[in-house]
């Protein structure tokens, strides 16, 4: 058997081709739909009501475009909705945050591990619950640097405003016990050469790399992988379009079929793509 069917990837911005990058890169023939909502980021900051309502909406989107199977690219949706949408649709769902947890707690071996995420993220504990649950005498901190995200999306990862804000944020992180990273928010991995530079002696942890290996297991075991040799990536977005695309193609370095823009939920009525 075998399965042609997209994977879906979700996330609230363009940090999610960072999940795309890696399922490129694990399942190279995979057929991948990714949706981005540029027109309502940053999730990082809104309500837990809305975060939901903005991610089934995504999922539902992707659900219409015939997925087998949905990667949360993106840690605030999956701190705050995955659990809730799991339980109103059958389609296999798998987050960043437990593979991310995982992999820090394997590779740490001070036991103090860091996190850096959205406000949101951070505040919901997700990672120091999930990482307490592997092993309780982890010591964990968690960063807020929701200024990263702006700073992806607004193509300034080379800044000298980056490097401040880099150095501001992590500074608890430096010549300290914490030997580890996590980057959870799928934006930060575009700065791990920046972040590297100013906490050279630090383990960084994309979980992106573990939560595709986690989705190539469960593609494995469900007989769900495609034999096919020839796949196609189509990226969608909500927001503005020559951002995205220009980034999208710099970051994902292969042959995209299709960039558009969709239209979901009433937030932005623009009802030129609508259904």
């Amino acid at each position: 058997m075998s399965d042609h069917r997209p994977i879906g990837v979700l996330d609230s911005g363009l940090g999610g081709l960072t999940v795309v990058k890696e399922v490129i890169r694990q399942l190279p023939n995979e057929n991948i739909i990714f949706i981005g909502d540029e027109a309502r980021m940053p999730y990082g900051v809104k309500t837990r009501e809305q975060i939901i309502s903005y991610t089934r909406e995504m999922v539902q989107y992707l659900i219409s475009q015939d997925v087998k199977l949905i990667i949360y690219g993106c840690n605030t949706a999956t701190a705050n909705a995955l659990a809730q949408l799991r339980t109103e649709f059958t389609v296999p769902m798998i987050g960043v945050i437990k593979p991310g947890a995982q992999a820090a707690v394997k590779v740490s071996k001070t036991g103090s591990i860091g996190i850096i995420g959205t406000e949101s993220t951070i505040n919901s504990k997700s990672y120091s619950q999930t990482i307490a649950a592997i092993d309780s005498k982890v010591n964990v901190l968690g960063i807020a640097a929701q200024k990263f995200v702006s700073i992806v999306e607004a193509d300034k990862i080379n800044s000298q405003e980056a490097e401040d804000n880099i150095s501001e944020t992590l500074l608890p992180f430096k010549d300290s016990d914490y030997d580890t990273l996590i980057l959870g928010c799928t934006h930060f991995p575009m700065l791990k050469t920046q972040i590297n530079k100013y906490l050279p002696k630090i383990t960084l942890i994309d979980p992106a790399v573990s939560t595709v290996e986690i989705t190539k297991g469960y593609l494995t075991d469900n007989k769900l992988l495609t034999d096919q040799d020839n796949r196609t990536i189509k990226l969608y977005t909500t927001g503005s379009i020559s951002e995205f695309s220009k980034l999208a193609k710099r970051w994902l370095q292969t042959d995209i079929a299709e960039i558009s823009l969709v239209n979901i939920g009433g937030s932005n009525e623009r009802n030129n793509h609508s259904n």
